[in-house]
């Protein structure tokens, strides 16, 4: 959750007034997706695989009486070209830029409230769960609907009671900037709030989402809910995910999107993990539009070399109605039904 960013700031020693971290990922690999009727197979070395590379920068001031404000600056880098800071695109926002997180916080307490570009709840929980990270081909979203990233949001993140946190989130429009609507015409804003509980008690993590987007031209309305949890037996942590999206808006192609997950992560020795999972969606269609459904296995490996860089290997193949992530940053609909990474990640 966006907790865990903000947990990460306000860990700073009590004597220290303020301070500022830089921090990054630099993750490079070779793509490979298979050929289809209408493409030729892609081999290539790219940017961000496993994990999104990125820089960033963070930081705490304590304002005393318990309370603190901290900052987050992150923007997303494609290393693996001439591109960096303001240019290039990010296949998980629809603006297509580069700013991941931009935001200001107010730590106490009451627990925090944080305002600007954030992470979804919905996108730090699953992704928690999910044995891949949401990286690699074989990432859950794949065949899993989610929205990433909001700008103008306003969240709180309630203190921990006893492993047991809430996460709200609200944003009068989450994909450009509040529009002056004139009042003989409807808004184009994408009003969208979300609320996630979450419990985490040492190996068991378990949680539910619910999402509303609404835009009052009727151009985007659906509700989400997500139910999701895992657990770490030691030689095995298994993770299951279930949701549905219920779509309202007039020109919806399908009535509702049924999509579950599930996977595992078992350790290999003190360095590595063998990593599983197998999704699948179903649409059920609307009017005329028929069914559609797909379903992806993936299995990969990671492999650390340090407690900052881990090598990794991954593979995928989707049904003939669900396509890998490419490049393009499409999911339904991309011709590539099988991919394979192996790449090398280091965190700084």
């Amino acid at each position: 959750m966006i907790a865990l960013a903000v947990a990460g700031l306000v860990s700073a020693p009590a004597f220290a007034q303020s301070n500022v971290t830089i921090y990054g990922i630099v993750d490079v690999g070779v793509a490979h997706h298979s050929g289809s009727s209408t493409h030729d197979s892609r081999t290539g070395i790219d940017s961000g695989i496993q994990s999104g590379s990125r820089i960033g920068f963070r930081g705490v001031e304590d304002l005393g009486n318990g309370l603190k404000a901290a900052f987050v600056l992150e923007y997303g880098i494609k290393n693996d070209q001439n591109y960096g800071i303001g240019h290039g695109t990010d296949s998980d926002n629809l603006q297509g830029s580069t700013a991941r997180q931009q935001y200001l916080a107010l730590v106490g307490g009451f627990g925090t409230v944080a305002l600007g570009r954030l992470e979804t709840p919905q996108h730090q929980f699953l992704a928690g769960i999910d044995p891949f990270g949401d990286g690699t081909v074989g990432t859950y979203a794949t065949a899993y609907s989610k929205v990433t990233r909001l700008n103008n949001v306003a969240a709180y993140i309630s203190p921990d009671f006893g492993g047991f946190t809430v996460t709200a989130a609200y944003t009068a429009d989450g994909l450009d900037d509040e529009e002056s609507t004139p009042k003989a015409l409807k808004s184009g804003d994408l009003e969208v709030w979300a609320i996630n509980p979450v419990y985490k008690n040492g190996p068991l993590v378990a949680g539910v989402n619910y999402q509303r987007a609404e835009i009052d031209n009727g151009a985007v309305d659906f509700k989400q809910w997500d139910l999701a949890g895992a657990y770490d037996f030691g030689p095995v942590r298994l993770s299951a995910i279930y949701g549905q999206i219920d779509y309202d808006q007039a020109a919806a192609t399908h009535d509702k999107r049924k999509q579950w997950v599930l996977g595992a992560a078992v350790p290999v020795g003190a360095a590595g993990k063998v990593l599983v999972s197998y999704s699948e969606f179903d649409l059920e269609g609307k009017g005329a539009n028929k069914d559609l459904d797909g379903s992806k296995w993936a299995v990969g490996y990671t492999h650390d070399l340090s407690k900052r860089t881990n090598l990794y290997a991954a593979y995928a193949k989707t049904s003939d109605d669900l396509g890998l992530k490419s490049t393009s940053g499409a999911v339904e609909n991309d011709p590539y039904t099988k991919g394979f990474n192996l790449g090398i990640r280091h965190k700084f």
